[in-house]
């Protein structure tokens, strides 16, 4: 039986150079978190925990995805991570047949409309800083997966 894939082979053949390092590191991160990415498509991975999935990273050529699903996004954190969520939010683009719609919502106290009720945050390419926001969002996230109307949340 062939090794299984992992998302260190899609780091290194799809990503380039500049962006392989920290992503290389980040995989080290999670592998170390005991959060091993599951492939969830040809280039695609979840982060599961306990019976729910944190996050989903999505792999392009020259470009990786974080996608953070629908869920309760408040509490007491870091204005630049605020700001950084903020800034990433994803208004449906009615992406898939049938799509749910957005949803108007409040992300650490800032209302928006027209969210998406699925793939509610997105980072693309993250930069250094928002690596380390991100990996507080996967903390979090073990606390609002298993309440989240995201369907990716559950499978």
């Amino acid at each position: 039986m062939p090794d299984q894939k992992k998302i260190e082979d899609d780091i290194l053949e799809l990503l380039d150079a500049a962006s392989q390092a920290p992503a290389l590191n980040f995989a080290a991160y999670l592998s170390a978190s005991e959060l091993t990415p599951k492939q969830d498509g040809p280039t695609d991975w979840k982060i599961p925990y306990e019976d729910c999935n944190l996050c989903m990273i999505q792999m392009e050529p020259n470009q990786w995805r974080f996608t953070f699903f629908y869920g309760d996004y408040s509490g007491d954190f870091d204005e630049g991570l605020i700001s950084a969520v903020q800034d990433n939010v994803q208004t449906c683009q009615a992406c898939h047949d049938p799509c749910t719609g957005g949803i108007n919502t409040e992300i650490f106290g800032e209302q928006f409309a027209n969210v998406c009720s699925q793939l509610t945050v997105q980072f693309t390419n993250p930069s250094e800083e928002e690596l380390e926001y991100i990996k507080q969002l996967i903390e979090n996230s073990k606390k609002i997966a298993p309440g989240s109307l995201s369907w990716h949340a559950h499978h």
